[in-house]
């Protein structure tokens, strides 16, 4: 009643600053003999440490369920087991504004999603010291492909809002919040494939090519799900790097170039600009700008489709009530191929309960052209070129 949507837990290791036993070394956490529970199920501390981050963040989002009348709830815990993907988003815990800490994020969190755990990210900035401007630039570029984009701080360091370091970062972070919040469709059906199936949402190379030897040994480029690739920048005054592309065709996003892999290149990467590529076939849906996830009915999509042979099924629900699981959802497949020189794009006609308005939708094939069409849940079939 009082606005509360949402729980972050926080230190539940458990961990303890102030400590009412004896020294016991510089560990925060309880000594592993410690009793816990009531007498007639008491249990040491070494039995149930790993159980209290998840039963914290299991009791959590029960609770709010219970209160919030059917509407989901946001639970963010800093510990946690397995299973604990079922109640809540995880942060990393406390990193620091370090170019070591911003280059050990992406396969941390891409081992947490290999794990089952998906709804991951970390302090954008860093939580621990001062980020330079040059260092949260790169920061929020490698932040928009977080699961969980947050950024946070502690209270003895400098702030580190955006508009802190200067206009020209500033403008940087600007661009790449409103890049993510023109991917959230495209990211709100990674969510669904995460909760349906398991799949991560932030995937190493030798997820999608595990033939592929090469992407074994590379922890510093990443797929934001199976078509967006990034190659972030982690080190200061670096304006290019270099960038390996797996078997197959893959575009640069910003300029469109074609690439024919598995081949090396060296990628132009000044402060403003974050490698970006799409494996050829990629569909992604692309929203309008918003200021907040709800600003705003869809009433306008635009499907940028790169040549290749692929398909994609954009997922759509209220975001926000558990009504999906009562077949309360729609999806969309966009399936996309060559035919001769001709690139056709066929869209099947939707599936699921869930009632969208008819909406203008604009489909891209990148370097080829773009048609519009009011969609209104039939089946469709596009011929380019």
């Amino acid at each position: 009643d009082i606005g509360v949507a949402g729980i972050w837990n926080d230190m539940n290791e458990p961990a303890i600053a102030e400590r009412p036993f004896g020294d016991g070394g510089d560990h925060i956490w309880f000594p592993l003999d410690a009793p816990q529970g009531p007498d007639d199920d008491r249990a040491t501390h070494a039995k149930t440490h790993n159980l209290y981050g998840l039963m914290m963040a299991k009791a959590c989002a029960e609770g709010l369920q219970k209160v919030r009348s059917g509407e989901r709830s946001f639970v963010l815990t800093r510990s946690g087991f397995a299973g604990v993907q079922r109640y809540s988003s995880v942060w990393i815990g406390d990193n620091q504004s370090q170019w070591e800490h911003l280059e050990m994020s992406l396969p941390m969190l891409c081992n947490m999603g290999l794990s089952g755990v998906a709804f991951v990210g970390c302090d954008i900035g860093g939580f621990a010291g001062n980020a330079t401007a040059e260092m949260f630039a790169r920061w929020m570029q490698v932040g928009m492909l977080y699961p969980l984009m947050r950024g946070h701080s502690a209270m003895s360091t400098a702030q580190h809002e955006p508009w802190v370091f200067g206009s020209r970062t500033e403008q940087i972070c600007r661009e790449y919040i409103n890049l993510r919040y023109q991917l959230l469709p495209y990211i709100y059906t990674l969510f669904w494939e995460a909760a349906t199936t398991g799949t991560p949402i932030l995937r190493p190379l030798l997820y999608h090519f595990p033939r592929d030897r090469t992407t074994y040994h590379l922890y510093d480029q990443v797929l934001l799900g199976p078509s967006l690739m990034a190659a972030p920048v982690y080190r200061p005054g670096v304006e290019h790097r270099a960038v390996y592309l797996p078997e197959g065709t893959w575009f640069d996003w910003w300029t469109g170039e074609c690439y024919q892999g598995p081949m090396h290149i060296l990628a132009d990467a000044p402060l403003e600009k974050m490698p970006l590529y799409v494996r050829g076939g990629g569909i992604i849906a692309i929203a309008p700008v918003q200021q907040f996830v709800s600003e705003q009915q869809l009433d306008s999509l635009k499907m940028r489709i790169w040549p290749g042979t692929g398909e994609w099924t954009l997922y759509e629900d209220d975001g926000h009530s558990f009504e999906h699981e009562k077949g309360v959802w729609a999806a969309t497949n966009y399936r996309v191929y060559f035919e001769g020189e001709k690139v056709i794009v066929e869209i099947a006609a939707r599936e699921g309960e869930f009632a969208i308005s008819e909406r203008e939708v604009t489909v891209e094939v990148v370097g080829v052209g773009e048609q519009q069409f009011r969609d209104d849940g039939a089946a469709r079939r596009l011929t380019f070129g």
